[in-house]
């Protein structure tokens, strides 16, 4: 069996690159907006942002989102909400059930944190060339359909 080049990522690693190449993202990303002022956030109060950017939604929907307990989603949204950045109120049409949005300071730090990103990718086009930016953006782009189980 042929021996990956130094470009190539051996069999099975694919998805141990992916989470590093997030990783890489976000840990700039966190530096960048602490930098320029903003809040110190930890990767599950960014992955929260994310799941918030289209808008309001339950908070047990971000629980699953971001894969953890609704108590724990909890938890992180006192945080959230101690530094201004979200804000919760009881659903009308579900008096058991909370909504939660971005605040103004929030969609702020949100609008900051995405032209970061786009600085971040213009970034990585110099580092490893638009062609592999370009072609890996389409790969992320197609539906992978379901996860197996």
């Amino acid at each position: 069996m042929p021996t990956p080049s130094s470009n190539e990522l051996p069999p099975g690693r694919l998805a141990a690159a992916l989470l590093e190449a997030s990783q890489w993202f976000d840990e700039a990303l966190l530096a960048r907006l602490e930098q320029e002022g903003g809040p110190v956030l930890s990767p599950n109060r960014s992955r929260a942002f994310l799941a918030m950017s289209s808008g309001p939604l339950r908070v047990i929907e971000l629980a699953r989102q971001l894969d953890i307990s609704r108590q724990a989603a909890h938890k992180l949204l006192d945080g959230l909400e101690r530094d201004a950045l979200v804000e919760r109120w009881t659903d009308e049409r579900d008096r058991r059930a909370q909504l939660v949005t971005l605040t103004d300071r929030g969609r702020d730090v949100a609008r900051r944190a995405a032209r970061i990103l786009g600085e971040l990718e213009a970034e990585l086009r110099g580092r490893i060339g638009p062609g592999h930016v370009d072609a890996l953006r389409r790969a992320l782009a197609v539906d992978w359909g379901r996860s197996p189980r």
